[in-house]
């Protein structure tokens, strides 16, 4: 199955320009509603067809909505990067999935031979986030120190519009930088293992659960941060990036991979700061999202602006984890979502 691709600009021109698309199609587009009047089933080739372009995004948009289906991500050297779109009308790989597990949660089968059942379509229509895939953020009586850390990041995350995967198959990735294991301390002094790698799954009825919590850094090290560099050692942009493949670090060691489009500050100045910094966009940073081999009490050369575990061993369990994510284990070249976010914004 091929990748999905897609941009806010091209979903705005599918909308604004309808009435193009219409008038020289001479066939007005037909909404997911009108499919299921029409009754019987239909197929994925079928949805992407121009004149369903209209019940494709509204598919994607409620599954999108669900926590089901990874929005479009993007940004730019203005603009920290994020959800910036629920749909793109064309029902791909991450669609399929999401079908899937749409179809796992609600109880209604789809045939696998790419065909979809009308009471799929119909059930796409009755299902509420809010009864179907709850979300619970609030404290509540009897929730662990661990679940309370979760729901204050989860929390966070919310208040940016960031996406949340909310299927209990699916994985939420988040780091946090400058922050202690207990969500109690935000200092943040260089070259120290003092940022977080989380890992927060939705249990069925909405309740988070904190999976791991591991020493990590997000930061360069220092001696790499001293070192000349034409632009400045690396820095990743707070944000939110769909943009990591399971791959091979430097050639060799398993890891997240850099896969698409990330934000970095260069740190020309080698002050450790992103204040100032000139911002750059690209895909080839080679930011990844990889280990040590031995545990070390300073960062030193570990990281060069990569995402780092601190400890070899945790960062195999986290690969397993996320490698058993249903979007993974469904297409071999998901590209993993993953949040960066400032733990001195957590302190309450």
């Amino acid at each position: 199955m091929m990748n999905e691709k897609g941009s806010a600009d091209n979903t705005l021109f599918i909308i604004h320009h309808s009435s193009f698309i219409i008038h020289h199609s001479q066939k007005p587009m037909t909404t997911l509603q009108q499919l299921i009047t029409r009754g019987g089933d239909t197929t994925i080739r079928n949805l992407n067809l121009p004149e369903n372009r209209a019940a494709a995004l509204e598919i994607q948009t409620r599954l999108c909505d669900f926590g089901l289906l990874d929005p479009i991500i993007s940004g730019n050297v203005a603009q920290a990067f994020g959800p910036a779109a629920k749909a793109d009308g064309v029902l791909g790989a991450n669609s399929m999935t999401a079908v899937f597990e749409f179809s796992r949660l609600a109880g209604i089968p789809y045939f696998f031979d790419g065909q979809i059942r009308h009471e799929w379509l119909q059930a796409l229509t009755l299902f509420s986030p809010e009864t179907n895939v709850p979300l619970s953020l609030l404290p509540l009586p009897g929730d662990s120190a661990s679940v309370l850390l979760a729901k204050r990041v989860l929390r966070y995350m919310d208040s940016k519009k960031y996406w949340i995967a909310r299927s209990p198959n699916m994985y939420n990735i988040v780091y946090v930088e400058g922050m202690n294991a207990d969500g109690t301390d935000f200092h943040d002094s260089a070259n120290q293992w003092n940022d977080r790698r989380l890992v927060i799954r939705i249990r069925p009825g909405g309740q988070p659960e904190l999976i791991h919590n591991f020493d990590a850094t997000t930061e360069p090290g220092i001696p790499v941060r001293s070192r000349p560099h034409p632009l400045g050692i690396a820095r990743i942009a707070f944000g939110q990036y769909k943009s990591w493949k399971i791959g091979l670090h430097k050639g060799k060691q398993a890891a997240l991979c850099q896969a698409d489009h990330i934000r970095i500050h260069r740190d020309k100045d080698a002050n450790g700061f992103r204040t100032g910094d000139k911002i750059f966009i690209g895909s080839d940073f080679g930011i990844n999202q990889h280990s040590t081999t031995v545990k070390t009490s300073t960062v030193g050369d570990w990281s060069a602006g990569c995402l780092v575990g601190r400890e070899w061993g945790e960062h195999l369990i986290f690969l397993g984890t996320v490698k058993s994510d249903v979007r993974h284990t469904l297409n071999a070249n998901y590209r993993f979502v993953s949040t960066v976010i400032p733990g001195d914004e957590l302190t309450v």
